[in-house]
């Protein structure tokens, strides 16, 4: 959207009279109280208790909070006015007293509370209480009411939650959004790698899981969102892990029974520890682990750095299908140290960590994929295999520290740096379909080779302050970030095409590189807060956000070489000399970026409703620079942008929330898309840069609404989102008689997509049973542009050169030419998936089934791929026998519909036997995986105007012994859950137990 500068002016003008005269006039006088409760028989603070005040004549509390660790609670911000306080813990007598509040801070001091007896008789019966609760922005699962063994780690408990998955390649979604960070009673755990906590910390040691929609420090500092949030998910850990050192180890090892087809077979190893030492104020964990079973315990961040500077994607291997298939085969090892610790009488929370990790990853690839064009389709097969190596190391520092009760900082940077290298080779063919009549249109093989080494940093601070009165504040958030990735390899092909006469006529590509990328950026925020009263709050924020990023690349030809050797495929070491400089290939780019965000809110909160509004004014300067052939040419744009922003959160009873929000963003495209140098790693599919591009704008709506019954354990969390996309950036692409596809990125037609999403779980009466149900539904609307027949290809690329220029001039929108048509992508995807859970204190059975289903049009030729439908029924027991013997396995049967090439349908099934040795310190397990030899990895994908369906080499069957020794207080009875004595009697079907400790009732 346009806005003209007269007006941002005038708007900015007004806001500032309103924050510096207005405002001030409006705030209306307000008190803090204070309270610290004890333990009346034993004197120790009674924490996490719910304090509320609730305004005499009402029902509904005004304000409520729960107490710290030392019992302390405040709520600030009261008005005039007389209170009943109330506070509430589970297993303590209620204490109320009223109190008047005048305008001054008052302070109750230390007040008693009785433990109640009969309701700590009650919980000793009925234990955990309900499954799960939902309460505003968390969703909290008791994990003693999900069964898991003793070598399970905190991602097999994540498994089993309603609501959350864990994909194949590790990475964790809670009810579609994805998990940023995992913590550890509130304290960071390797800041922002959840693959750590997730693969590395015993699910045994873990009380409850909580699924937490965060605001920035920011917004939680000033109560008024900014829109900056992340999923997070916070661990509270068994209270009788908090006393003592606690560990376990496990060393396994086994082999494939028998070869697969990818592999010939091979030993398989296992091996992983966990220490721990927590206390209420000190958290020290190390943490290793090592194995060949595909179980990579980190995020390979030196990896992901490697992998964004590859062509052709990023090489083998790059997606995931199936169900419980990752691709190829992974060697990884890791060790890691994490700390956290309360300083200067609590004021500093200190926290730190470090990693060292490596991976190797063997990938054999099989691709399928059908273009769709007007007139014929290009069906194109490709087989090859890669490897890739890299080693890392990270650190990070996490410091908050509170000057005073109005006055903090926060600062959190990490450095990552490593290495590493990659082989990939490939072979290819084409052919042309005309109405079933197939031609023969080309072959060849790829071969790619490099090394990488490369540094990344990134950070903020935060500065808060509180001014005067309660509500008026003012923060500054100061942000960073740098990088430093460097590749050299070699870049070989041969493609053998056929001229009008089928004569075959050889390209043939050998090339080495040297490429650099450098980013860099750094941004600040400044947000002052205003309380107007009657439960109004203004704010006004400025953001600053520049970055710069550089890239060069210089290639070189091959002096000499022998076509022979080259064609025989001697792929590695054919690079002859020191080779000629390529111009066409080689570039210099300086892109710089600087983004504003001129924003005003207006927040209302009283009782059980909240409401926001406010407006975002961003100005876009973006300016690029590129060398090539040793000529400079620079390419500006400046855009205005202006979105509202719009949060409504409304609370209609304690088992209620209806949330709904707008933000709009601008974002800038990536240095590979500005980039304006050929990439011929694949030569049927060479990629462009296009300096001329333009940022984009996002506007996302999201909307969620919670229900949970605190009686029953129904729980209900429903989720609607929708995104609209202006001046996206698509594709154009167009094809030669070879067969080859060229594309180049463009601002294009504005998308759209949208998501519905709702699960269910709830007990079946008051038996055990209980039944688990998530529907997802995804629609998404975009388009990329194809050129026709009638597009000259020669006149604007020619001997590896693009006339960027010339095709801008021509082509300063690509709708509305005869060239190019418009090819508008509809796809459609559903899921559904159904569980039933039987639980006692001994055995967990469950039965479930979900299904997939996927399908896309696209309006070039009226085409549109089949459904296709990925179908799976299965079912799993964890049986706790007396005598310390504990089975767990899982079957599933799954067959596939619709696909280009049939599936044959697969039963994979894996079991487990453990059994307890050594007075209960050492588990010896054997562990069957895939023991019908059946699995298979099957990704599949539409985009532009192609159907893709994938292969890659899977682990297959396997056979694994192990042992576990636990040792500290991991070995009592007080980490065991799920078996003899554990867990709660009944099921879901017991009493309920209120909100558990702290929460509202």
């Amino acid at each position: 959207m346009g806005i003209s500068i007269k007006s941002v002016i005038k708007g900015a003008a007004v806001a500032a009279l309103v924050i510096l005269f207005a405002v001030p006039a409006l705030a209306q006088s307000s008190s803090t109280v204070s309270i610290s409760l004890k333990d009346a028989s034993t004197g120790d603070p009674v924490g996490y208790a719910t304090v509320s005040l609730t305004k005499s004549g009402e029902t509904k509390p005004t304000k409520y909070v729960l107490s710290n660790g030392e019992g302390k609670a405040k709520l600030e911000g009261i008005p005039n006015g007389t209170y009943t306080i109330k506070a509430e813990l589970l297993g303590y007598k209620e204490y109320t007293d009223n109190i008047t509040v005048k305008g001054s801070n008052i302070d109750l001091g230390e007040v008693k509370m009785k433990v109640d007896s009969k309701t700590l008789d009650a919980a000793n019966v009925s234990a955990v209480g309900n499954p799960i609760v939902m309460k505003k922005d968390t969703i909290e699962y008791n994990a003693s009411s999900f069964k898991t063994t003793d070598n399970d780690m905190l991602e097999d408990l994540l498994k089993k939650l309603p609501g959350v998955e864990v994909s194949e390649d590790g990475s964790i979604t809670a009810n579609g959004e994805t998990i940023s960070k995992i913590t550890i009673d509130g304290k960071t755990f390797f800041l922002d790698d959840p693959q750590l906590a997730s693969k590395n910390i015993p699910s045994k040691i873990i009380e409850k899981v909580k699924v937490v929609q965060k605001k920035s420090e920011q917004a939680e500092f000033t109560g008024i969102d900014d829109g900056e949030e992340e999923t997070i998910i916070d661990l509270s850990i068994q209270k009788g892990m908090m006393n003592g050192t606690f560990g376990n180890f496990l060393v396994g090892g086994g082999h494939d029974l028998p070869e697969t087809e990818w592999s010939d077979g091979d030993w398989r190893y296992q091996g992983n520890g966990f220490v721990g030492r927590f206390t209420e104020s000190n958290q020290l964990s190390l943490l290793f682990n090592g194995n060949n079973t595909n179980n990579r315990g980190f995020n390979d961040m030196v990896g992901s750095m490697m992998s964004g500077m590859r062509g052709g994607g990023g090489g083998m291997g790059q997606g995931s299908g199936g169900f419980g298939s990752s691709n190829g085969i992974t060697r990884s090892w890791m060790a890691g140290l994490n700390g956290n610790t309360e300083l200067f009488d609590e004021k500093m929370d200190l926290g730190g960590n470090y990693l060292f990790s490596g991976t190797r990853n063997d990938v054999e690839e099989q691709v399928d994929k059908i273009t769709y064009l007007d007139g014929y389709n290009l069906n194109y097969n490709t087989e090859g295999y890669s490897t890739t190596k890299t080693n890392g190391h990270r650190f990070g520092i996490r410091m908050e520290h509170k000057f005073s009760d109005k006055t903090s900082i926060m600062f959190e940077p990490q450095v990552s740096f490593g290495n590493g290298n990659f082989h990939e080779i490939s072979e290819f063919t084409t052919d042309t379909d005309t109405d079933g009549v197939i031609e023969h249109t080309n072959e060849g093989f790829n071969v790619s080779t490099g090394q990488n080494d490369n540094v990344s940093t990134s950070g903020f601070f935060l500065f808060r302050q509180r001014l005067g009165i309660p509500g008026r504040t003012l923060s500054m958030n100061v942000d960073y970030s740098f990088s430093n990735n460097n590749m050299d390899g070699l870049n070989q092909s041969r493609t053998t095409t056929y001229d009008d006469t089928g004569a075959a006529v050889d390209s043939l590509v050998n090339q080495r590189y040297d490429q650099n990328e450098k980013s860099s950026s750094i941004g600040a925020r400044v947000t002052y807060t205003e309380p107007l009263g009657k439960g109004f709050y203004i704010e006004a924020n400025y953001r600053f956000q520049w970055s710069k990023n550089t890239s060069w690349k210089d290639t070189y030809d091959s002096d000499s070489y022998s076509s022979d050797s080259f064609l025989v495929g001697n792929y590695k070491n054919n690079f002859v000399g020191k080779g000629t400089i390529n111009d066409t290939y080689s570039n210099n780019i300086e892109n710089r970026y600087i983004n504003q965000d001129f924003g005003a809110n207006l927040q209302y909160q009283k009782n059980s409703l909240r409401f926001q509004v406010g407006v975002g004014i961003n100005p876009t300067d973006t300016k690029n620079e590129t060398t090539r052939n040793g000529q400079l040419q620079t390419y500006d744009s400046f855009v205005w942008n202006w979105a509202p922003r719009v949060m409504l959160m409304y609370d209609p009873d304690e088992n209620t929330v209806l949330r709904l929000f707008y933000m709009g963003r601008s974002s800038q495209p990536s240095t590979s898309q500005l980039m304006p140098v050929p990439d011929n790693t694949d030569p049927l599919n060479v990629s462009f840069g296009n300096p001329y591009l333009t940022p984009y704008f996002t506007h996302n709506i999201n909307a969620d609404m919670r229900y949970t019954n605190k009686e029953s354990f129904l729980s209900i969390n429903g989720n609607v989102r929708f995104n609209y996309v202006k001046d996206p950036i698509v594709n154009a692409t167009w094809y030669d008689a070879a067969g080859a596809a060229y594309s180049i990125p463009v601002n294009g037609k504005d998308s759209y997509s949208g998501s519905f999403r709702l699960f269910i779980n709830s007990p079946i009466a008051k038996s055990n049973f209980s039944i688990f149900n998530m529907t997802n539904l995804s629609y998404s609307e975009s388009s990329t542009y194809i050129g026709d027949s009638s597009f000259d290809t020669e006149k604007y690329y020619q001997d590896g050169e693009f006339d960027y220029d010339t095709f801008h001039v021509d082509y300063p929108t690509l709708d509305g030419t005869d060239e190019f048509t418009r090819n508008d992508i509809q796809t459609l995807s559903m899921s559904e998936r159904l569980r039933v859970t039987f639980r006692t204190d001994a055995i967990e059975i469950t039965a479930s089934g979900r299904t997939r289903v996927n399908k896309s049009w696209y309006t070039i030729a009226s085409a549109s791929t089949n459904w296709t439908w990925s179908n799976q029924v299965g079912g799993s027991v964890n049986w706790t026998i007396p005598g310390g013997l504990t089975l767990a396995s899982e079957l599933n049967y799954n067959w596939y519909r619709g696909y280009t090439t049939d599936q044959d349908d697969e039963i994979v099934m894996n079991a487990e036997l453990q059994k307890l040795i050594f007075r209960n310190r050492v588990t010896l397990a054997v562990k069957g995986y895939d023991i019908f030899n059946q699995s298979k990895n099957l990704f599949v994908s539409d985009s532009s105007n192609y159907h893709t369906e994938t292969h890659n080499n899977t682990l297959g069957r396997y056979i694994m012994v192990s042992l576990t020794y636990r040792f500290g207080t991991f070995g009592g009875n007080s980490s065991r859950r799920g078996g003899p004595g554990g867990g709660r009697p009944g099921g879901f079907g017991g009493p309920p137990m209120g909100g558990g400790p702290g929460g509202p009732r």
